[in-house]
């Protein structure tokens, strides 16, 4: 099978970018002819690498630069970007001769001109987050006009992936090629330490968006802090939203109690050195950190949100879910804390559940779903 990926960049260590070139790597390994392309990657160093198996290009669109420009010639400059971005894919679709076109759902500002390629290869599209955060609201004519133009891009497309089933039941509502293929572990250790010394650490791993409420994990731990003096936590992430939260845990004295750190390539040891991990976002697509840390034996503290967490955490037998409240996260990373012998007993089921995501039998399941489109 020949198959082409288009992503706006791999420069962040999101969940997409991962999930994306993993795939792809894994495809190309397995006989595959695969094309990933970026179009706003410029001079920026890959944060997840390409094997040499796979054919890359950046198709150098910076549609971004738009919004450094002045407002008058904004709208001839996305014709322009756009314009380029249709004929540069056009002319790979062509030269390559793809059987599969895949694109994720953060693809908005092209989505127009990827719908206009379905005359020529048939389009994969990705949920990587959940459809609430695809869609928006619709409070003003222009959120209006966008999401009519996102359904229609939805229902064109020949097959529409979800990581999770909730996901999957609102899209079966308006198309009708839905299935639901989770996101794969990159790595599953083979051994992890059995003894597990209690480090008295909790982690989270997120983008520093409003979205994922570091700001909600800052203030539970807040107020827990001061009964459990030898805890921290350390958050692993890179965002918008990373001086408005130091200036929080600045202003409730948590300094040395809770640190912000870089994303990491590392980060399957900072799992091992942790004795829980804490998820605290609004809404997840699916939460590929919830599985990662599951495979190191580390249980989770999870906001029971939309939809991933749910489908993956099972409350009291491989962590605790929580409602969508500061007071009631405090008390589940308090109860954490406090039951040491049952949170090393669900770090052991963790580790079990985490299992069924392993990359072979997951990306066999991907791959299928990309084969079922060409085979029509």
């Amino acid at each position: 099978m020949r198959i082409i990926f288009v992503l706006r960049s791999v420069v962040l260590y999101g969940g997409i970018e991962r999930a994306m070139t993993e795939k792809a790597n894994w495809l190309a390994n397995h006989g595959h002819k695969v094309m990933f392309l970026t179009y706003e990657q410029s001079s920026h160093p890959l944060s997840f690498l390409l094997n040499s198996n796979v054919c890359y290009e950046d198709l150098n669109c910076l549609y971004y630069k738009v919004y450094q420009r002045n407002i008058i010639i904004r709208p001839l400059l996305k014709l322009v970007f756009k314009l380029k971005f249709k004929n540069m894919l056009k002319y790979k679709i062509f030269s390559f001769n793809p059987e599969v076109l895949v694109v994720p759902s953060n693809l908005e500002e092209f989505m127009g001109v990827v719908t206009s390629m379905v005359k020529y290869v048939p389009i994969v599209l990705e949920c990587h987050s959940t459809h609430m955060d695809f869609i928006g609201s619709s409070n003003t004519w222009r959120k209006r006009l966008r999401n009519y133009m996102i359904m229609s891009f939805a229902k064109r497309c020949s097959l529409l992936i979800t990581l999770t089933q909730g996901d999957a039941c609102y899209w079966k509502q308006f198309c009708q090629n839905v299935v639901t293929v989770p996101n794969p572990l990159s790595y599953y250790p083979e051994k992890i330490d059995k003894k597990h010394a209690i480090k008295k650490k909790i982690i989270s791993v997120a983008r520093l968006q409003i979205v994922k409420r570091i700001d909600h994990l800052i203030e539970a731990f807040a107020l827990i802090s001061n009964r459990h003096p030898d805890w921290h936590i350390e958050i692993y992430g890179d965002g918008t939203e990373k001086m408005s939260l130091l200036h929080m845990i600045e202003d409730r004295e948590l300094q040395g109690r809770i640190s912000i750190l870089p994303p990491t390539m590392d980060i399957y040891n900072k799992y091992m050195e942790s004795d829980f991990m804490v998820l605290s976002s609004d809404s997840e697509g699916f939460s590929l950190v919830l599985i990662e840390a599951m495979s190191c034996g580390v249980p989770a503290v999870s906001v029971a949100c939309p939809y991933g967490p749910l489908e993956i955490v099972e409350n009291g037998l491989t962590g605790l879910l929580t409602k969508m409240d500061v007071s009631d996260l405090a008390e589940k990373m308090e109860w954490m804390i406090v039951h040491e012998k049952e949170r090393l007993e669900m770090g052991v089921h963790a580790r079990i559940a985490a299992k069924k995501y392993q990359k072979e039998s997951v990306m066999k399941e991907w791959e299928r779903a990309y084969m079922s489109v060409h085979q029509k």
